[in-house]
């Protein structure tokens, strides 16, 4: 597969919240279970979800981890947009993990009451292979370790937090004008809601009705502050420029 295209299919994951989590059924084996699972991913582009311990899935990956993810885009046409699957194993995660917290609330804030119960856990996805279809004749599988081989030495989970803070606290100005020069939207807010190795996603408003989030993908990826700083500011030089 070409890096081009396993660049675009991890963009593809960084950007999107949507999928549908297969698991192995223990109510009638030999049957996958699949059911809507909204998800962020972590730095290291490994899928995180959260997991009522009484749900079906809970049950069924207790008993067998493998598991299938099938990362689907808004879109109401799916046939003309691209999908990914994942598949792999779900392993628990430190739901008490301060800034993995903070990533998933920020993008899931309505889910803050859950992370205080102690029957929701949270899983990542350790990802064993890919199969990205982009478009017509534009399709492959790949190894999962090919999501995240160039993310070693990112820094991005302990930094992100706070580029986030700084953005939306010093740089709300750079932000509308990226919504304005990347997708032509006019907003009068706008906040970053995260920012990963490929890029940042913001959610603009008129007034305090939220109108939508817009995804902002980097030219090269980022692995720490400084990277994301030298991105951003170029971006928002090209906007004036």
């Amino acid at each position: 597969m070409s890096a081009a295209l396993t660049r675009e299919a991890r963009q593809f994951l960084f950007a999107t919240r949507h999928a549908v989590l297969s698991t192995y059924s223990m109510k009638y084996p030999g049957y996958p279970f699949g059911a809507i699972a909204p998800f962020i991913c972590s730095q290291q582009a490994e899928p995180i979800i959260l997991v009522n311990a009484n749900a079906e899935h809970a049950k069924n990956m207790h008993e067998n981890a493998k598991v299938s993810l099938l990362v689907f885009s808004e879109a109401q046409n799916q046939h003309a947009h691209a999908q990914l699957t994942l598949i792999g194993e779900a392993l628990p995660s430190d739901k008490n993990d301060s800034d993995l917290r903070a990533r998933y609330l920020r993008y899931f804030p309505d889910a803050v009451t859950y992370f205080d119960l102690e029957e929701f856990h949270l899983y990542r996805i350790r990802v064993e292979h890919v199969r990205y279809i982009a478009g017509l004749g534009r399709l492959d599988w790949f190894e999962g370790d090919s999501l995240n081989e160039d993310l070693a030495d990112s820094m991005l989970a302990s930094q992100e937090s706070g580029i986030v803070s700084h953005m939306n606290e010093d740089h709300i100005d750079s932000m509308l004008e990226y919504c304005q020069h990347v997708h032509g939207v006019t907003a009068d807010q706008a906040e970053m809601i995260g920012l990963d190795a490929d890029g940042f996603d913001v959610k603009y408003m008129h007034g305090e009705e939220v109108y939508g989030q817009l995804r902002f993908n980097f030219d090269q990826p980022v692995l720490n502050a400084m990277d994301a700083r030298k991105a951003l500011v170029a971006l928002a030089q090209a906007g004036r420029s």
